[in-house]
């Protein structure tokens, strides 16, 4: 009976807000990994419906459930729950002693993220007085920070004779050949990206996109990096007298701009003068021919004069 009569009391002191009371941010939005700071806020959004506020608290999803990173408490104590993560260099700041500035700011500098590991789910959680003197206690819906990785290593592009099943150390060939380019390197954090083709050729001011389309493997993951690889097909031609290849993954659009590239120089076999070879051998054939008849000439000169 006690209890019965206990627990509506209990329930009147304590109320799960019907209103928001905390909010939680990442700065920036989309991080970009090994170039921006990893920021998650907890703020107060309803200050003035609060007469009093004990804790806020940051949680992330590390494992199956949510456990608590760091509080900020009474007289604005900064309390960490979370010791690794703290003895990794992250830092946390905040206070709650005047609500309209209360807040709990997870810091983690650009060179301690780690990827996946901080790129998990995050809420905040918060417990005061509201105006009716009553407990609230309210907690934001998860977020995922939104990150970037840039693609950082291309390996040397790979050549062989496209009728060939094995590459080739070889970057002349004759005009005419088809050939095969192969790059493999990393392409971030997106596995739909693509790895991009452009070539200069001797007379060029400039790199320009292939038109080829490229055939590209599947992607392999390692942590939060993507890899693929990609193939062209290429016939040269006269003008490929000395042509730049470039495969690059990271890039803004423009040939050359990518954070991941490499390069790759084929020639073509000089061309002989073939024209000019025949007219050397037909003026020998002439001359020998001159010769002959000379020849000839004298030695009927020199019978006639015989019988003379």
């Amino acid at each position: 009976m006690t209890f019965a009569l206990v627990w509506p009391v209990l329930l009147s002191l304590i109320s799960h807000a019907s209103f928001q009371y905390v909010q939680i941010q990442t700065i920036p939005p989309t991080v970009t990994l090994r170039e921006n700071d990893l920021v998650v806020l907890c703020s107060i959004t309803n200050p003035s419906q609060l007469t009093s506020l004990f804790f806020i608290q940051l949680l992330r999803n590390a494992n199956v459930t949510f456990s608590t990173v760091v509080t900020v408490a009474n007289e604005d104590k900064i309390l960490w729950v979370d010791k690794t993560l703290h003895n990794r260099g992250a830092t946390a700041t905040g206070s709650i002693s005047t609500f309209n500035t209360a807040q709990l700011r997870l810091t983690l500098n650009k060179d301690i993220v780690r990827c996946p590991d901080d790129f998990n789910m995050y809420k905040c959680k918060m417990s005061g007085l509201n105006s009716q003197s009553n407990v609230v206690e309210d907690e934001t819906l998860p977020i995922t920070v939104t990150y970037n990785i840039k693609p950082t290593v291309m390996e040397m592009p790979r050549v062989r004779i496209s009728s060939e099943s094995h590459d080739t150390p070889s970057r002349q060939f004759s005009k005419g050949t088809l050939i095969q380019i192969t790059c493999e390197g990393q392409i971030g954090s997106d596995p739909s990206t693509m790895i991009g083709w452009c070539a200069q050729r001797a007379n060029e001011m400039s790199f320009t996109k292939l038109p080829q389309t490229p055939i590209t493997s599947a992607v392999s993951q390692s942590g939060c990096q993507y890899t693929r690889s990609s193939t062209i097909t290429y016939s040269l031609t006269s003008q490929d007298t000395f042509t730049r290849f470039l495969c690059e993954s990271g890039n803004t659009g423009s040939c050359g701009t990518g954070t991941a590239i490499q390069y790759v120089n084929i020639t073509i076999v000089p061309e002989t003068n073939t024209h000019g070879k025949d007219d050397s051998s037909d003026a020998g054939t002439i001359a020998g021919g001159v010769i002959s008849g000379l020849i000839g000439l004298i030695i009927v000169f020199v019978v006639l004069r015989m019988k003379n």
